[in-house]
């Protein structure tokens, strides 16, 4: 998926050798080594040597390589940034014994979409702000994978088991919506835009429900608000770049205020504001 989305992005005026930097960032990965943007340079078959790194912060990934990609073009360190989410998220979601969480194995979907950045003055991302609140660190997880349950000293099936994601919903919605106004505060606050400027509200899909209390949350009208939760689910980190070619797509979005914002296993909050 993130070889189609990468060929459609560039299609014929681009080419591989005119990047400078690849991000591959998501919150899925297709094995623990090497990273995720060599294999995508190795399927695409790259006709040259390219800078490249994974960024996962989870469902903030795209938000996260956006908002470093701002600062490495003020840093004058790179002319073009191609940017890159792709989530296969069914496959490590979708628990099989579906009686035990079938709320989870329906909430995710699958979903890739790339984006090629140049420095330009005037528009893109205007601010950003983010934060973690790490005593929700337990509320979404995906424990296997890594060191902390190591595969050999596991019993079979529990090994399975803590490679599926695991959450917290209620104490997880408890949380971001006790602190997300004061944080989307802070923000603004910071921005040279305020929230009165707001043309788009482009939220990450996590869940219907979380969608539907988010006006009240954030003061921005549901009309404003992008959900297509409905027919695409939550691809992840792939849902807040997916919407925004949508939005991007529509007539007479040119030079309109977007905020993105969602929150990330960790617990991560993150916004931004985009002039398209």
């Amino acid at each position: 998926m993130a070889v189609q989305a990468i060929e459609q992005c560039l299609g014929n005026i681009y080419t591989l050798d005119s990047i400078d930097l690849l991000i591959y960032a998501s919150g899925t990965h297709h094995q623990s080594l090497p990273y995720d943007a060599s294999a995508v340079l190795a399927a695409l078959d790259a006709p040259t040597w390219l800078e490249s790194f994974d960024l996962n912060s989870t469902c903030l990934s795209f938000l996260s390589a956006l908002n470093l990609a701002q600062s490495l073009f003020f840093a004058k360190r790179y002319r073009r940034i191609l940017i890159v989410t792709s989530e296969l998220a069914t496959g490590i979601t979708l628990n099989r014994n579906f009686t035990l969480k079938p709320e989870v194995a329906t909430l995710f979907a699958d979903g890739a979409a790339a984006f090629l950045l140049e420095e330009q003055n005037g528009d893109g991302l205007l601010t950003s702000h983010f934060e973690t609140h790490h005593t929700g660190y337990s509320f979404c997880q995906i424990k296997g994978g890594g060191s902390h349950v190591n595969p050999h000293t596991s019993e079979h099936q529990d090994y399975l088991k803590s490679c599926q994601f695991e959450m917290e919903g209620k104490a997880l919605f408890k949380h971001v919506r006790k602190t997300l106004p004061a944080f989307l505060k802070k923000g603004f606050d910071a921005s040279p835009v305020t929230l009165s400027d707001i043309d788009y509200f482009l939220p990450h899909q996590a869940s219907a429900h979380g969608l539907k209390k988010l006006p009240s949350l954030t003061g921005l009208p549901t009309e404003k608000t992008v959900n297509h939760f409905s027919t695409l689910g939550n691809q992840v980190a792939a849902s807040l770049p997916i919407n925004l070619h949508w939005l991007r797509n529509q007539p007479e979005t040119a030079g309109k205020h977007v905020l993105l914002a969602g929150t990330a296993a960790g617990l991560s909050l993150g916004m931004g504001v985009l002039k398209l």
